[in-house]
């Protein structure tokens, strides 16, 4: 099935499950329990999809990960179509990119072909039979061998399976899914004793319950990383935090102490070139408001204790910070540059909602005291004399980054896109 089909049933499956929310009642401002002020962000926190590689479609922003998947020529389906006749050729000029760019690699394992699959007349008929568990685990421990031996210090990282917890992309138990991680950690790790493997990254809300019983059946132990896809679409980023936290009680109770990573999570942003068709999509962000929900996800996943956010992604539409099939930026790329800009090489001390609804994000960079503001809505607020700001950075409904003095009245807007203070 063409990539675009692909990335539409993706959606769709998003769309039906993840981004439809009961109204929201009255709340209390949110509060964010931060990791360790001493932990600078690193550059690693940035990572992104995207499914054309080429040097004409590579993404025009600066980031350090790239999740393989709705990738093609990357999962088992198109690795192995019949048993032992393998088709690494894609997959060999991906991995050569991303050295050539420096970047690095989490590739998503699973999607069994039909010759290995369980059920392999199973929908969804563009992948028949790959949703399901092999047949034969010996076939899942020859595939993952088979990729772990071939890419050993050139992929670093392997996630295990994609959102299984949604029929549409694993149908077998939670039991099997188990077996298979527990399979995949011991190879990868027998293999390359440096590699991390992620869990299978879990989605929605109603994800969390799903975890926990995962974890029950003691998936947590054939894990270095917890995964989830922090979807909250078509709510603002600052939803993402309740869900984040529910994860993290979850963890709590099964006593497991592994960083989190979000493996996947976007929204529909306008496109120049693609128009949502038949009402398909729920919600798409006009340009300003993406570019104000990229820079607020990165800033309220990193303070909830969330160590990589992988956007989804850059060449596919409605989704992409790229637009023209990734030939073109969007203003929300704009947006992407500048908040990886002001936020590595920082440590976040605080970030809170105020209950007018206004967010303050105090940084330290190199001693120094920055802060990053927004706010739902425009509002008209006096900067603290004590913060010693003297620089006002915004980003214009361009995405240009302008700067200037805060002046002598210390009064400045909150608004709905982040400004960085210094």
């Amino acid at each position: 099935m063409p990539l675009r089909k692909r990335c539409l049933a993706h959606l769709c499956t998003i769309t039906c499950i993840v981004f439809f929310f009961p109204v929201a009642h009255p709340r209390e401002p949110v509060s964010i329990h931060l990791a360790p002020a001493s932990v600078s962000i690193p550059a690693s926190f940035f990572g992104i999809h995207f499914h054309r590689p080429a040097e004409n479609t590579w993404p025009q922003i600066p980031f350090a990960g790239w999740r393989l998947w709705d990738s093609e020529g990357t999962v088992w389906y198109n690795l192995e179509p019949h048993k032992g006749d393998w088709d690494f050729s894609q997959l060999d000029r991906d991995v050569a990119m991303a050295e050539q760019h420096g970047v690095g690699l989490l590739l998503t394992l699973g999607q069994t072909p039909p010759w290995a699959s369980s059920r392999p007349k199973e929908p969804p008929a563009w992948r028949p039979g790959g949703t399901a568990p092999p047949k034969d685990e010996k076939d899942w421990i020859e595939y993952v061998r088979k990729v772990v031996t071939r890419y050993k210090g050139r992929i670093h990282e392997y996630e295990i399976w994609n959102e299984p917890n949604l029929q549409e992309f694993f149908s077998g138990s939670q039991e099997q899914l188990v077996g298979l991680a527990q399979d995949a950690y011991r190879i990868i790790h027998e293999i390359d004793p440096t590699a991390a493997v992620v869990s299978p990254s879990i989605t929605g809300g109603g994800g969390v319950s799903w975890l926990d019983k995962y974890l029950d059946l003691g998936g947590g132990k054939y894990a270095d990383v917890i995964g989830y896809h922090f979807y909250v679409s078509p709510k603002a980023p600052e939803a993402a935090v309740e869900i984040i936290q529910q994860v993290q009680a979850v963890l709590r109770t099964h006593g497991i102490r592994k960083p989190i990573w979000n493996t996947e999570s976007g929204w529909f942003i306008h496109s120049d070139f693609e128009k949502p068709q038949n009402g398909t999509f729920s919600h798409t962000l006009a340009p300003e408001e993406a570019i104000s929900y990229v820079m607020r996800a990165y800033l309220v996943n990193w303070a909830s204790g969330v160590s990589r956010l992988y956007w989804y992604d850059w060449d596919g539409n409605p989704m992409g910070l790229g637009d023209n099939l990734g030939r073109q930026k969007k203003l929300a790329a704009y947006g992407y540059a500048a908040i990886r800009q002001w936020l590595v090489g920082t440590t976040m001390q605080r970030c809170d909602e105020d209950p007018d609804g206004s967010w303050v994000c105090e940084l330290n960079r190199d001693g120094h005291g920055e802060w990053i503001i927004w706010s739902s809505t425009t509002v008209l607020r006096t900067i603290p004399s004590f913060w010693n700001v003297r620089q006002v950075v915004k980003l214009s409904p361009g995405g240009v980054q302008q700067w200037g003095n805060l002046g002598s009245t210390r009064a400045i807007e909150y608004s709905p896109v982040p400004t960085l203070l210094f």
